[in-house]
C-alpha cells in the first residue's frame, strides 16, 4: 500500500513538472507573439507617419515653387536642417536634399548599342571628362579614373561588348561572387559600388557628390550645391578652377543664389575657364525639379527608416516616384 501510494505522489509530480513546462513555454509563446505584435503595430505607425511627412514635404516644395517659380536655392523651406516634429507617441525628423545638386550617374549613359553619334557626342564626352575629373580631383589616378568611368558607362549602356578600359558580364562573371551589370540605368545610386573599380573607399568619398534621377541628362543647380561639394563644381570646369576656388565661390554666393547661369559664369574667378567648352553652360541651372528626403520615425526605442524621390511635374505639381524603406545612412 506504501508502495502504491508512493507511485501515486511520483506521478503527480511528474505531471506537474509536465503542466509547469507547458505553461512556462504557452507564456514565453505568448510573450514573443505579443512582442511580434506591438513591434508591427509600432511599425505600421510609423509608417504612416512617415506617409504624413511625404505629404508635408510636398506642400512645402509647391509652396516654394509658388513663392519662386524660376529659381531653386537654399534659401527656400524645403532646404532647413534639424528640424525635429514631435508627434503622438513618436518623434519625426528628416533632411531634403535638391537630387540636381550632384553629379547625375545615369548621365553618362548612352542609347542605342554604341553607335558612333550617341557614345561620341560632345555632350556625351563632356559628362564622361567632367566624371573622370571629378575623381581626379578625390587623388584618383589618371588611368584609374579612366577605366572607372568606361566601366561605369559599359554598366549603363543596353549592350554587352565592352568599350575600350570598361567592363561587361565577362569581367563580373570571373569573380568569386559573380554578378551581372545591370545594362541599363541605375536605380538608386548604391550600384555605384558594384562597378568595377569603385572600392569602399571611394564611394564613400563620392556619395556627397553623386546622386541617381530617372534622367539621362547632366543639370546642376549651382544655387543649391554646398560647399563640401566644391571637387564637382571644379569638376564641371574640368578643374580649369580650383577645389578652393569653386569652394570660395560657393561660400560668397547670394543667399538667394544667382538669378541665372549667365549671371553665375560673369564671376571674376570663371574668367579663363573657356577650355570647359559651350558643354559647362548647359550642364548648369538654377532651377531643380527632383528633390531625395530621408525621413526617420522613432517610437518607443523603434525606428522606421524611409527614403523617398520627389519630382516637380509639369503642372506645378509634386509626387513622390520612388521610395525604399530600412538602409543605414
Amino acid at each position: 500500500m506504501k508502495q502504491q501510494r508512493g507511485m501515486a505522489l511520483l506521478v503527480v509530480l511528474l505531471l506537474l513538472a509536465v503542466m509547469v513546462t507547458m505553461a512556462s513555454s504557452m507564456t514565453q509563446r505568448f510573450r514573443m507573439e505579443w512582442q511580434r505584435t506591438y513591434n508591427q503595430q509600432l511599425q505600421l505607425q510609423n509608417y504612416w507617419y512617415l506617409l504624413g511627412s511625404e505629404a508635408l514635404i510636398t506642400k512645402v516644395l509647391i509652396q516654394d515653387l509658388k513663392d519662386n517659380p524660376e529659381k531653386t536655392s537654399l534659401a527656400q523651406y524645403w532646404a532647413n536642417e534639424g528640424q525635429i516634429f514631435p508627434v503622438e507617441a513618436a518623434i519625426l525628423q528628416g533632411v531634403v536634399r535638391d537630387s540636381q545638386a550632384c553629379f547625375n550617374l545615369n548621365s553618362l549613359s548612352t542609347t542605342g548599342s554604341g553607335s558612333e553619334e550617341t557614345t561620341t557626342s560632345a555632350s556625351a564626352l563632356y559628362r564622361a571628362n567632367v566624371f573622370r575629373q571629378l575623381l581626379i580631383g578625390l587623388k584618383v589616378e589618371d588611368y584609374r579614373a579612366q577605366q572607372i568611368t568606361a566601366a561605369l558607362q559599359d554598366w549603363l549602356d543596353d549592350n554587352t561588348t565592352a568599350r575600350s578600359l570598361g567592363a561587361e558580364d565577362s569581367e563580373y562573371e570571373a569573380l568569386p561572387h559573380p554578378y551581372l551589370p545591370a545594362n541599363g540605368l541605375m536605380q538608386d545610386v548604391s550600384e555605384l559600388r558594384a562597378v568595377k573599380g569603385v572600392d569602399a573607399a571611394l564611394y564613400r568619398q563620392l556619395l556627397p557628390l553623386v546622386c541617381v534621377i530617372p534622367e539621362k541628362t547632366l543639370q546642376v543647380n549651382v544655387n543649391t550645391l554646398r560647399t563640401i561639394q566644391a571637387p564637382l563644381l571644379a569638376a564641371l570646369f574640368l578643374n580649369n578652377i580650383s577645389v578652393d576656388d569653386a569652394r570660395n565661390i560657393l561660400e560668397q554666393r547670394p543667399r538667394e543664389g544667382w538669378n541665372s547661369v549667365a549671371e553665375f559664369l560673369e564671376l571674376g574667378t570663371l574668367s579663363n575657364t573657356a577650355a570647359a567648352g559651350d558643354q559647362v553652360q548647359s550642364a548648369l541651372t538654377i532651377k531643380s525639379f527632383y528633390f531625395l528626403a530621408t525621413l526617420q520615425a522613432e517610437n518607443d526605442h523603434y525606428q522606421t527608416r524611409i527614403v523617398s524621390l520627389f519630382q516637380r511635374q509639369s503642372n506645378n505639381q509634386v509626387t513622390v516616384i520612388r521610395r525604399h524603406f530600412g538602409g543605414l545612412e
